[in-house]
């Protein structure tokens, strides 16, 4: 920040044209400058230099902060989210961090919605947790959700008092989906009046989310890229100033190499490519397990993350209920 007239008294006209002869423009090249000095060659008064000193860095510096009060800040807003999966939880270093956004990508029939489901009934399991489930193509039951909870807790009342803190929410365009991230902040940021069950909010997940995204691409290129920049903006922010686990799903594009190498990835382009701070890919293929027939082998691969080592994969199977016979991280 350059150094101007008004910051304090003791800048005058003629003590700024004297600092500007010394090449002294800014206020980071004033307080680098040893005072005792600069007031000897200058012939400007100690006391006047020490004065726009003070100015200028209550200005243009941060507060210190104590390494306490960060570490008591860091222990107040961070949780660790179960997914429900042991073996899903130990890919991710433990589950889904409040303040990041997590991604999962697969096909259509790669179990992201039944790990979404798992995701949800975890989450509302522990203390008086609640869940924002934003559906965009119908995909929510209920009934896998009851299935989830009602192998850990059987007693209806208490499927009850879960079911009751996941809030569900269908939107159909990207318009309801930023009106609903807006309501979302706003209840939250107003302490006072923010309902019971919006004060315990922990985890929002958005599943499907290039199916809102593709009906836009048929307009202009840089609106599109705009808006999807500006909706991962949104749900960072969101994740970040809010302290909530964001969980979204994605389809894959791409090809299969001539060696029958999988290089397909996340669709959404290079833009999105960029929000997420952990991304996990799903593939599904049969578990062949004569113990559970309704069962199916799900690889999740860990291709970006800023705790773990990339990319590493784990396998678990999964049945109408919940996860089973969950194999270990390779």
């Amino acid at each position: 920040m350059a150094l101007r007239l008004g910051m304090c008294k003791a800048l005058t006209v003629e003590v700024l044209t004297k600092l500007h002869t010394a090449g002294i423009v800014s206020a980071a090249e004033f307080v680098s400058r040893d005072l005792e000095s600069l007031s000897k060659e200058l012939h400007i008064p100690y006391k006047d230099l020490c004065s726009i000193q003070r100015v200028s860095l209550a200005e243009n510096s941060a507060y210190p902060v104590s390494a306490l009060a960060l570490y008591q800040n860091a222990l107040s807003s961070l949780a660790i989210l179960s997914t429900g999966s042991d073996v899903l939880d130990q890919l991710l270093d433990g589950g889904l961090y409040t303040g990041e956004v997590t991604e999962l990508a697969g096909d259509t029939v790669s179990g992201k919605t039944r790990i979404c489901h798992w995701c949800a009934a975890s989450t509302v399991k522990e203390g008086c947790n609640s869940v924002l489930y934003i559906d965009i193509c119908k995909s929510f039951t209920v009934g896998i959700l009851m299935d989830t909870m009602s192998e850990e807790a059987p007693d209806p009342q208490v499927i009850q008092s879960r079911l009751s803190r996941v809030k569900f929410l269908q939107v159909f365009d990207l318009f309801q989906l930023f009106s609903a991230l807006e309501e979302v902040e706003l209840c939250l940021s107003q302490q006072e009046q923010t309902p019971s069950d919006w004060k315990s909010l922990k985890l929002v997940v958005i599943e499907n989310l290039p199916l809102l995204i593709y009906p836009n691409m048929t307009s202009s290129a840089p609106y599109n890229q705009g808006t999807l920049s500006r909706l991962g903006i949104k749900l960072k922010q969101l994740a970040d100033s809010l302290s909530i686990a964001i969980l979204v799903t994605n389809h894959l594009v791409g090809f299969y190499g001539q060696d029958k190498s999988d290089q397909r990835k996340a669709a959404l382009g290079k833009v999105w490519s960029q929000v997420p701070h952990t991304r996990v890919i799903l593939n599904r293929r049969s578990c062949g397990l004569s113990n559970f027939p309704s069962s199916s082998e799900v690889e999740a691969k860990l291709v970006k993350s800023g705790r773990q080592q990339t990319p590493c994969s784990a396998t678990f199977c999964l049945s109408n209920g919940g996860p089973v016979c969950q194999t270990s991280k390779t």
